[in-house]
């Protein structure tokens, strides 16, 4: 029953927002969404250690207003790295992680870390950091890291979701009960 409700939640959300990488994707020109609304640009390294620059078409209250980083989110690469590794970013952003496995390399082909003197990639659990995963979530039915790599190169940024999705509380409340209580 939850499972079914989960997919019944994320068909809802993706048929109030949608992203792409460009305003003139053509996917979703040739889509019959029939936006009548401009996308709204919003860019990850405002809300985590990533830059990834993505439109967004959707009908959410407050879609446009400003991103601001929630106190609890990462903002700085390395925040997230494994602690007690001798592993230094060199970058205090990452750029967009896609599904291609030399996306982890920056600017002029750097690797983002520094681990006892030379350049490494990030950790699979590093990578889920930064997308606002936990620790192991892509660590399943015995998938290899290039793999784990490319679903987090699909994923939409938990914190950007978090942030598209905060103005509703605006306007949905609910009242949270004790489990076996009498509703008193």
């Amino acid at each position: 029953m939850i499972v079914g409700h989960f997919f019944g939640c994320l068909r809802m959300l993706s048929s109030w927002v949608t992203r792409t990488k460009s305003p003139s994707h053509t996917s979703l020109r040739k889509s019959k969404l029939g936006f009548k609304c401009n996308p709204v640009m919003i860019d990850a390294k405002d809300l985590s250690p990533a830059h990834r620059a993505r439109y967004f078409w959707g009908n959410l209250p407050g879609m446009s207003r400003p991103s601001i980083a929630a106190a609890e989110n990462t903002l700085e690469l390395q925040d997230v790295l494994e602690r007690n590794c001798n592993r230094q970013a060199q970058f205090a952003k990452v750029r967009t992680i896609t599904t291609r496995s030399n996306s982890i390399k920056q600017k002029e082909q750097f690797l983002p870390v520094i681990m006892d003197g030379q350049e490494d990639t990030l950790w699979c659990t590093e990578m889920e950091r930064i997308f606002g995963f936990p620790e192991h979530y892509t660590d399943v039915a015995n998938l290899n890291r290039t793999k784990r790599h490319q679903l987090l190169g699909q994923a939409w940024s938990v914190p950007v979701i978090k942030h598209l999705l905060a103005p509703l509380k605006d306007y949905f409340s609910c009242t949270v009960t004790q489990e076996g209580s009498n509703g008193t």
